[in-house]
């Protein structure tokens, strides 16, 4: 069995020049050569066989983003002197191994995966910019529980998923930590695409989200306490009004038995 660190790998063979595709656990998918859109869907479809469905994880009417997608071009010459070279949005390498391919492919499956996590974050503060300006015009606050608990599961996971399953705060891979020309085209890919900042913004978002969540927490966690408060002042009213009929009882009980020995002496008086 893999380690949770490998990606799998299934070697496409065309007509004319071999084809990859990279399939990672959280998701992502690169494909090498596979220009054909109905070879690619057909591949997506087969990888899709053996993947979770996270459908279940999005609720609260937070929608499922879209399915992200990103090109990149990687240009073989043998006959450059370099091993590798990154210019025009484009890495020119000497030759396509099978080590280029797990660097390449890691990086370019960390900024598909950003673009998804950014994507599912806009949504979630897209929602909530819709209940804070209903707060706003209305002065009341409507989301049910649940639904607030389902968001901050989203944001956690999010977050989680993020350090976790696609690694952006790890060490490169292996072979990017031990060869120093894989790990240069480590370093230039990470750079190109900007990776650490774009995860900085994300984690600037998570925050906005944590700061949202805390109010609205706060704001339910209040209606509680006014909840119990409100019950409180009304078992200690019930008790009251018990306590002031059984006095109450009690008084006219008395006041029936002194009314009772009266009418039994003036029967005795008029019998004398």
């Amino acid at each position: 069995e893999e380690s949770s660190e490998s990606p799998s790998y299934i070697t496409l063979v065309t007509s004319y020049e071999s084809s990859f595709v990279v399939a990672f656990r959280y998701g992502g998918v690169v494909f090498f050569n596979v220009e054909d859109a109905d070879s690619r869907a057909r591949y997506l479809e087969e990888i899709a066989r053996y993947a979770s469905n996270g459908t279940a994880a999005y609720g609260g009417g937070i929608e499922k983003p879209a399915a992200r997608s990103e090109d990149f071009s990687v240009i073989v010459d043998a006959r450059q002197r370099e091993w590798s070279q990154l210019m025009n949005d484009n890495l020119r390498l000497r030759c396509l191994d099978m080590n280029n391919i797990i660097v390449i492919s890691r990086v370019l499956g960390q900024s598909v995966a950003l673009d998804h996590y950014h994507a599912k974050v806009d949504s979630m503060l897209k929602e909530f910019s819709k209940i804070n300006i209903e707060m706003e015009l209305t002065g009341n606050f409507k989301i049910p529980k649940k639904t607030l608990f389902q968001i901050v599961g989203q944001n956690n996971m999010t977050y989680s998923d993020s350090i976790t399953k696609i690694k952006l705060l790890e060490k490169p891979s292996d072979v990017a930590w031990k060869y120093a020309h894989y790990g240069a085209i480590w370093e230039q890919m990470r750079g190109e695409f900007e990776l650490e900042e774009r995860f900085q913004r994300l984690s600037l978002k998570l925050e906005l989200m944590q700061q949202n969540v805390k109010y609205f927490l706060e704001i339910l966690q209040n209606r509680k306490s006014d909840t119990l408060e409100w019950i409180i002042i009304v078992l200690i009213a019930t008790e009251i009004m018990l306590c002031l009929y059984d006095i109450y009882d009690r008084q006219v009980e008395k006041k029936e038995r002194l009314e009772e020995k009266r009418r039994e002496k003036e029967e005795g008086t008029t019998l004398a």
